[in-house]
């Protein structure tokens, strides 16, 4: 098979880097050997990048691996994914019979970013509709299931040149492929200037991200020593300088080999016009790279040079066509002499595949070349090359766009609006249509500064479509919101054009976004059901959107799920599988916020039927996830275990993102298991970094093993989105994590601060089952932290119908939080029957992380009331919780239950009997309320909660048979219990 590698007489010879190369082999053979390899080669121009990887490809090669090579260009002339398309054309140019069954189930995926698939299987199907971000992993996920499978036949070395002028896109798929590469006989390699990366450079995220990847390594390139100079000057000139020379070409060149090498080239040529001798004293040494290379330069003909710089204001890669097309004033014959000029000397080479294509040999050529253009005559050329473009390939104009939005937005002083929009919304279109997302947003935004006060207002609609659903796609909250008002603006335009046929389109396209990170939606869909029959197929898809956004945004269950069901109606009378399809999932949704988890099981089902026979693998995967929550929720593990595993295997379609690693991570949560599933908790931190619930999560399982959780950063965060969020979605699942965590912590001023938000949305006119019951488990959690009797009393009557489940996402069993209710309501018998009734739910279910803090609120509720069978029943849940504890590694829980443990020891001490059954605790209360205390001094006292004191008061009276305080205060007169009695020497 031709490889994509840099050949040419100007290919450096190599020298030195004997370290960096042991390094690469290592990783080489490990590859070769089945345990893949993530290799960065970092350094500044000229440094040796490609050349040291030359090296090695060529050893893995005669090893008999694969080799493919990509390169990732400035300016923005490469559509999104560039180099993986050129990876993947080279691997099918002479493609072996692995390539091509590897890629028999996936081009159709895999053509959205080489099109000529399409040509190579002309009988092949299109894939499935999905949503948009379903659609992005599919790719993501062919592409690498595309390169796993020829590297099981074969060893593949991929490399990608220059990934700091990668697209968003080029680094999210190369992050992706990484991900597996250490499982497989496979080895990427990426080089990189690091001198051209800041804090917020896109390349330095994802280092960030692939550092954590278990078969990473960077390779740091830095200068030649003075001896390796000397050898690489000796082999590049073919000749010996003096010493004084070697020393003054290694300072000033800092031991670059590119700069090395141009100044030896030019010394050869200034010894070779001397007749082989030189003046080693008046040479001059260039002042830079760039000198070096237009010195280089200098000595090609004026034809080259003219050829050369029209080439390199084409792009770093150009065809002959196309430069045969934009060159003015020479023959064919003259171009290519002009070429094969450029290529003998190493400027540029040919790139093996289809048509005739160069590339120049090093990026510092083409950008030296580039600035000796003026402005104008750039402009100029820009304009040529637009036109050539649109000269040759008018059918085929969308496989170029790219290269054309490119150069009208270098020309946009004279290409003119027109054109210039035309060509940067194709490019926008494209990119979407590839799942491009970030760069679909840039030419979108840039379309929008192109257009002028006169534009046409269809074209502004379709260009602030485009816009919000990129947005929609990238941004995350609360900037995420800026992309539904695109898509409403659109909407709103094409309304006040009377074209509602675009209009209803852009209304029945808009599945699929984040529906829990954005308001305001439900009006554009109750404006789109004004525009079709009541009762058409249509009208059922528009109800289901509606229905399902204005129960989520605006509160009204009862019109939400109305809408929902007739959207079902008229699925059915339709016999439309894919809209029952999707009305089945969104109802399942609202049977399991409301607690009919019978219900929704039904559902589920039904829609997973559905899903199957009609291919709608979205819905399937919903329904899927669904079913898998809601048996976490009951307490159905093996079931739970079972919908995840038919969930992963349709994530191999779809991809699901963070929703499958909440649910993995989830059961981790309630089963304790934090440092066996550590890579699951990275991942499931690092895959949401804007989502206070997520953080909040993986904040608590930081504090449980011990480590810094950053709690306070994580419940600023939290508290921001709880306070501010217009999605009640939002608000609520950030309400209960900061909850559950200062219950957690023993921080009640924080579940305060949650019960008050929590307070002030359920004085709203309006709130659905699902939020309502959310934030009244706040504010019950806030009523036990803080002790307040009456409002533990409200929730707990509220909160009946929680027993047997989790509740809050699976936060806490239902049964321990009536439990902690009635507790702290004076509810001693319901609040064991609630403790008994969890302990043996977590039991049955194996979640041991709740079971161990319900064994610790059980406890802590005995203790309280002093009785000497409770307090018995309290040691032997302490000790079961922290065998729990212990087998599972869980500090801080652990911490609590032994504190608990020394309180338990106090009380249970033998103590002196006191008269009328009055216990040691009593006693001591007995005597602050004889000295005067109110009930909150001696809660102060004796580090208790008011309530807690004032029931001590209440089984004072009663046992004394005293009236008030003041006959109580008698009574330990008369029974010498005014005073601690003296401890005997």
């Amino acid at each position: 098979m031709a490889q994509r590698m840099p050949t040419s007489p100007r290919h450096i010879p190599f020298v030195g880097r004997e370290s960096e190369m042991a390094e690469l082999t290592v990783a080489l053979d490990d590859a070769l050997g089945g345990r893949g390899g993530l290799v960065m080669i970092a350094g500044e121009p000229g440094i040796g990048k490609p050349r040291l990887t030359e090296e090695l490809t060529a050893i893995a090669k005669d090893r008999g691996a694969l080799v493919a090579w990509g390169a990732c260009y400035e300016g923005g002339s490469a559509p999104p994914y560039w180099p993986w398309t050129q990876i993947i054309r080279s691997l099918l140019t002479e493609p072996s019979e692995a390539v091509m069954s590897a890629l028999q189930t996936r081009g159709g995926v895999i053509a959205d970013i080489v099109p000529e698939i399409r040509d190579m299987m002309p009988d092949m199907q299109p894939p499935s509709e999905v949503d948009p971000a379903q659609a992005r992993f599919r790719l993501f996920d062919s592409v690498t299931s595309f390169l796993n499978e020829i590297a099981i036949s074969q060893p593949v070395i991929l490399v990608i040149d220059d990934l700091h002028w990668a697209d968003r896109s080029t680094l999210d798929l190369l992050e992706f492929v990484a991900r597996e590469v250490a499982t497989r006989p496979m080895l990427l390699i990426g080089g990189y200037r690091d001198v051209e990366l800041s804090r917020r450079h896109p390349l330095s995220e994802t280092l960030a991200t692939l550092a954590r990847v278990r078969a990473f390594q960077r390779i740091l390139l830095r200068g030649l020593a003075s001896d390796e100079v000397s050898r690489l000057v000796e082999a590049v000139g073919k000749m010996a300088l003096p010493h004084e020379l070697i020393e003054e070409i290694h300072v000033r060149t800092e031991g670059n080999p590119f700069f090395v090498a141009e100044v030896t080239r030019d010394l050869a040529r200034e010894a070779a016009d001397r007749g082989g001798e030189f003046d080693a004293l008046k040479f001059r040494i260039p002042e830079g790279v760039r000198e070096a290379v237009g010195i280089h330069l200098n000595r090609l003909s004026e034809d080259c040079n003219h050829v050369l710089r029209i080439a390199a204001v084409i792009g770093r890669e150009f065809d002959f066509e196309l430069l045969t097309a934009v060159s003015t004033g020479l023959s064919e014959d003259e171009l290519l002499d002009a070429v094969e000029e450029a290529m003998a000397t190493g400027a540029i080479r040919e790139i093996p595949g289809v048509g005739v294509r160069y590339e120049f040999t090093h990026a510092l050529i083409q950008q030296t070349l580039a600035d000796e253009i003026s402005a104008g005559r750039r402009i100029r050329l820009h304009i040529r090359i637009i036109e050539a473009i649109e000269h040759l390939y008018p059918t085929r104009l969308d496989e170029h766009v790219a290269e054309l939005a490119h150069h009208c937005s270098e020309a946009e002083t004279v290409v003119g609006e027109e054109k210039a929009l035309r060509y940067i919304r194709m490019a926008g279109e494209r990119a979407g249509a590839a799942y491009a997302w970030v760069e679909a947003r840039g030419y979108f935004e840039q379309a929008l500064e192109f257009m002028g006060e006169n534009a046409a207002v269809a074209e502004r609609a379709e260009v602030l479509f485009g816009l919000g659903k990129a947005e929609l796609q990238t941004l995350t909250y609360p900037e995420i919101q800026r992309g539904w008002e695109n898509v409403a603006r659109a909407f709103d335009l094409y309304i006040e054009l009377g074209d509602t046929d675009s209009a209803l389109a852009l209304a029945m396209r808009s599945w699929g976004f984040p529906t829990f990170w954005v308001h305001g939606t439900t009006p554009l869909y109750a404006r789109a059901l004004e525009l079709v029959a009541p009762d058409s197929a249509d009208a059922g898809h528009l109800r289901l959107l509606y229905g399902f956004m204005t129960r989520l945004e605006e509160q009204n269950s009862s019109e939400g799920v109305r809408a929902m069901e007739q959207a079902l109606e008229i699925a059915e009378r339709f016999g439309d599988g894919i809209l029952e399809g999707r009305a089945l999932q969104a109802l399942m949704r609202v049977r399991t916020g409301e607690g009919d988890f019978q219900g929704a099981i039904e559902f589920g089902q039904r829609a997973v039927g559905l899903a199957i026979e009609n291919d709608q693998p979205n819905v399937l995967s919903e329904a899927y996830w669904l079913l898998a929550y809601v048996h976490i929720v009951l307490g159905q593990s093996d079931e739970a275990r079972r919908h995840i595993e038919l969930l992963s295997d349709v994530k191999s379609q779809i991809g699901l993102g963070q929703s499958l690693v909440w649910l993995q991570f989830l059961i981790a949560y309630v089963r304790g298991e934090f440092l066996e599933r550590a890579e699951l908790a990275e991942t499931f931190e690092s895959g949401s970094p804007d989502d206070g619930s997520y953080q909040m999560l993986a904040g608590i399982r930081l504090w449980h093993i011990g480590e810094n959780s950053g709690v306070g950063v994580r419940l600023k965060g939290a508290y921001r989105t709880a306070r501010t969020s217009p999605s009640m979605h939002q608000s609520v699942a950030n309400m209960f994590w900061i909850a559950l965590a200062a219950r957690l912590m023993d921080r009640p001023d924080d579940a305060a601060g949650a019960g008050e938000i929590a307070h002030s949305l359920l004085s709203l006119p309006k709130l659905n089952i699902e939020n309502e019951v959310q934030a009244r488990i706040v504010a019950g959690l806030a009523a036990v932290a803080i002790d307040d009797v009456q409002q533990a009393r409200q929730q707990y009557a509220k909160l009946g119908n929680l027993t047997g489940i989790l509740c809050a996402w699976g936060g806490m069993s239902g049964d321990r939080l009536l439990g902690l209710l009635a507790h702290t309501a004076d509810m001693p018998k319901e609040a064991a029957a609630h403790f008994e009734s969890a302990l043996e739910f977590t039991g049955k279910a194996g979640y041991r992380l709740e079971a161990a803090w319900t064994c610790y609120d059980f406890a802590e509720s005995l203790l309280d009331s002093g009785e000497l069978a409770g307090i018995e029943r309290a040691v032997t849940l302490i000790d079961e919780g922290l065998k729990i504890t212990g087998e599972l590694g869980l500090v801080g829980i652990d911490k609590r239950l032994i504190t608990l443990q020394e309180k338990a020891k106090v009380i249970s001490a033998p103590t002196p009997a006191y008269p009328d059954g009055l216990t040691e605790r009593e006693v001591e209360v007995l005597r602050l309320l004889a000295a005067g205390s109110t009930n909150q001094q001696i809660a102060d006292d004796l580090v208790i909660a008011p309530s807690t004191a004032a029931k001590h008061v209440a089984n004072i009276l009663g046992k004394t048979g005293s009236a008030n305080r003041t006959e109580a205060a008698a009574y330990a007169t008369q029974q010498s219990l005014t005073a601690k009695p003296k401890e005997a020497d």
